[in-house]
């Protein structure tokens, strides 16, 4: 029972992700953060990305990353841990550092 479970939930994730990259929606950059908890610097990152709602995704949560998105409406920042399907599904764009994707390589392989 368990097993079916655990399946269902790689399943959850591997569908939207797999749409993502199809659509061009995935973005993958080598690392990404910001000095302080300074949301204009966020903005200005994101803006030269040219991304509009986003999921930023990292290996492990940034609080000053955190910090930074928290006021901005369009903008959700978690960890590979706190991943889910239908923030996956909601965002226009996910950008996700190279340590976030082979995170989740390991759990879908």
């Amino acid at each position: 029972m368990h097993q079916t479970g655990h399946l269902a939930g790689e399943l959850a994730l591997r569908v939207p992700l797999l749409g993502l990259a199809r659509t061009d929606r995935l973005k993958v950059t080598e690392a990404f953060d910001v000095a302080g908890p300074k949301t204009k610097e966020l903005v200005a990152k994101l803006a030269a990305l040219s991304l509009g709602k986003t999921l930023i995704v990292t290996e492990s949560g940034s609080e000053n990353l955190y910090l930074a998105a928290r006021n901005i409406g369009n903008v959700a920042v978690c960890d590979v841990a706190a991943m889910d399907p239908v923030s996956l599904v909601s965002a226009d764009h996910v950008l996700m550092t190279v340590e976030s994707v082979k995170k989740v390589e390991e759990w879908l392989a």
